[in-house]
């Protein structure tokens, strides 16, 4: 065999063996390929599945979700979306345009969040509607237990100096005594007072805000506070900011009531009252030297017929804190350590120009 008919011949081989070569990777591209497409095949449905139970989750959230473009279209919603842009739409209310908030929608209520995305912004909007009706009727039920409580403490209260009226009465009625009819008649009186403090006092509670405002000197309120309660000026200490005004009916019936409780506690009291600013709020420590609140009823002072005295009808307090608080302030108790009380009150400061205006009014 010639030189060149050898060469040709390896050349041959060479080329056999590549072709074997390049067959034998094309059929593991081939095996391989198919391979990645089952993968792929496998990883497309479970996309799907995701993409789908999304979309379920999507359309199923009670929650409306809009999402909206750079340009200001509506890309997708889910049905609440659905449901509350048309309930807007046909209260002339544009939701999808609204501002972050509470937005009134014909007799419903929709709150609205908005969450800025990359290409545009999603659009959160939840239907308040039944949720304010639930916390409207949990306050009705509040209310109403409330009023059941206050009602049995009434009728607890108020048996109390009526039996002894009805008893003194058939006294009264069975006897030919006048020395004695008097002390019965004495008797049925007391109870009718008793009776008729109760009422006073919850007529009170209910007329608190039926008034106009008068301003005084808290120096002149605290002296006829004092007189009220029968408590000698010489035993009432005013320390501070005493030339503040303030709402005199208001404040002074809430510190005649506690002059009047240190002086049915200890006739012999004294009371010191310090005044001072802050934070646009007047402050008052009102501080007594008398037996204090007994332990067991400190932290329930302001509930209403909870009181340490024997004939006592437990409103004044309570009563004392719903006329704070409707003047924006509050009262509570800082020390119950014997001997003494002291009573805090903070009250919004008000110019006496105010209170002229509100007494124009």
């Amino acid at each position: 065999m010639s030189l060149d008919e050898a060469q040709l011949q390896q050349g041959f081989e060479h080329f056999i063996r590549a072709a074997q070569d390049l067959e034998r990777g094309y059929a593991e591209l081939r095996v391989r390929a198919a391979a990645v497409d089952l993968q792929l095949q496998a990883t497309n449905r479970a996309l799907e599945q995701s993409l789908a139970e999304r979309e379920a989750i999507f359309a199923a959230l009670p929650l409306g979700l809009v999402a909206v473009a750079e340009d200001g279209g509506v890309r997708t919603c889910n049905r609440e979306a659905e449901r509350l842009l048309a309930a807007g739409r046909e209260a002339g209310v544009d939701l999808e345009r609204c501002g972050a908030g509470e937005t009134e929608v014909g007799a419903g209520r929709v709150r609205i969040r908005r969450v800025e995305m990359a290409d545009g912004e999603l659009v959160l909007l939840e239907d308040r509607t039944q949720l304010r009706e639930l916390e409207r009727e949990v306050h009705r039920l509040d209310r109403l237990a409330g009023l059941s409580e206050l009602a049995l403490g009434i009728a607890h209260e108020i048996k109390n100096p009526l039996n002894g009226v009805m008893g003194f009465a058939s006294l009264l009625e069975r006897t030919d005594d006048l020395q004695t009819a008097r002390r019965y008649a004495r008797r049925v009186n007391e109870g009718v007072r008793q009776v008729d403090e109760i009422v006073k006092a919850l007529l009170g509670f209910a007329r608190s805000d039926r008034r106009q405002r008068r301003l005084a000197s808290l120096r002149d309120l605290v002296a006829d506070a004092a007189i009220g309660a029968g408590l000698p000026a010489q035993r009432v200490c005013l320390e501070g900011d005493v030339d503040q005004h303030v709402d005199a009916d208001a404040l002074g019936r809430v510190l005649a009531n506690l002059l009047r409780n240190s002086v049915e506690a200890s006739p012999d009291v004294r009371v010191t009252i310090r005044a001072g600013s802050r934070g646009g709020r007047l402050e008052l420590l009102v501080q007594d030297d008398g037996p204090g609140v007994p332990a067991e009823i400190g932290d329930k002072v302001f509930e209403p017929f909870v009181s340490s005295k024997e004939r006592g009808t437990g409103l004044g307090l309570p009563l004392s804190a719903r006329v704070l608080a409707y003047m924006g302030g509050e009262i509570e108790l800082v020390s119950q350590a014997q001997p003494g009380a002291c009573f805090r009150i903070r009250i919004p400061i008000v110019a006496p120009a105010e209170g002229a205006m509100e007494a124009a009014g």
